[in-house]
């Protein structure tokens, strides 16, 4: 046998070799796109099965299922999310749905009276059930605004210590008329990353809290972490709960939970947890705690030191 039928035989090998292989690799990516056809077309949390020797095609079926993977886990929280949206409305139309019947009697009362003080006693319980009503469809449509999946904050560096300020200041009359002074302990020119709208909502929602479950020994801090907060700024809020309205800190942040079970309050019960989607939805971190009848809230989010 001469050199050049050794080359012939070693031409037409490596020619069947590569036919072979070709066939082979053919086959492997027909498997993969009737797998994909078939997930494609079918409610399915079917994923891409691979028992070929190519790692090629052993990393394009991995990369496949974590796409799959991440659609699937996208459909389940849009699933959770219209729940819940869907739960958040049924409940609240409960909520909403007392003020209006207490508006309708107060309005037939003073029909029924020609006494201009009697009037002016139900005008003024009227428009106070209509300010609970228009914050109670406001809090209904900033928690189905934060509870979106593709919900977003815009952030930037700000203030935290000013804002901090203005909001207190702003309820000022409030906690004067309820006798109570909070102690206040806020360090100058505590700066974060955050959104100042989203800031300003959970500052509300949380002097709102105290507002209508404190008792007394109201608190407010804000300092610059040290240690695991270093880098951080660090918030909290504590007050004495009024006898029988002890919230559970592990639940505190759950939709509708409501410690004063008889609702003598006008409350949707979900303004902490849409304190706790802001907080998160900035990188921060936020947790509450109960001990010796003070309930106490402390948040953290990043900071950037000095403006």
């Amino acid at each position: 046998m001469d050199m050049t039928e050794i080359i012939l035989i070693i031409t037409v090998a490596l020619l069947l070799g590569l036919t072979l292989m070709t066939f082979s690799i053919l086959g492997q990516i027909k498997s993969l796109r009737d797998q994909i056809h078939f997930i494609a077309r079918n409610d399915t949390n079917k994923r891409i099965t691979f028992y070929g020797k190519s790692r090629h095609m052993v990393s394009i079926a991995k990369d496949i299922n974590e796409i799959l993977d991440s659609y699937n886990e996208r459909d389940a929280e849009i699933i959770r999310e219209d729940k819940e949206i869907k739960d958040t409305l049924t409940n609240m139309s409960h909520d909403i749905r007392t003020p209006l019947t207490s508006m309708k009697g107060y309005f037939e009362l003073m029909g029924e009276t020609t006494d201009p003080e009697e009037q002016a006693k139900y005008r003024s319980i009227i428009s106070e059930r209509i300010d609970s009503l228009s914050e109670l469809l406001e809090t209904m449509f900033y928690y189905t605004k934060v509870s979106n999946v593709n919900y977003k904050v815009a952030l930037e560096k700000m203030n935290f210590s000013t804002i901090l300020l203005q909001t207190m200041f702003s309820y000022f009359e409030e906690f004067e008329k309820l006798g109570i002074t909070p102690d206040l302990n806020v360090k100058e020119d505590v700066n974060i990353i955050g959104n100042e709208q989203a800031v300003k909502r959970i500052l509300q929602n949380l002097i709102k809290n105290v507002l209508i479950h404190g008792d007394r020994d109201v608190k407010i801090t804000l300092f610059e972490g040290s240690g695991a907060n270093e880098g951080k700024a660090v918030f909290t809020i504590s007050n004495r709960e009024k006898p029988g309205d002890i919230p559970d800190p592990t639940k505190v942040f759950d939709r509708f939970y409501k410690a004063d079970k008889s609702r003598h309050t006008v409350s949707s019960g979900i303004g902490l947890s849409v304190v706790k989607k802001l907080v998160l939805s900035m990188g921060g971190t936020i947790e509450a705690t109960s001990e010796n009848g003070i309930f106490t809230i402390v948040m953290v989010l990043p900071s950037t030191g000095k403006l």
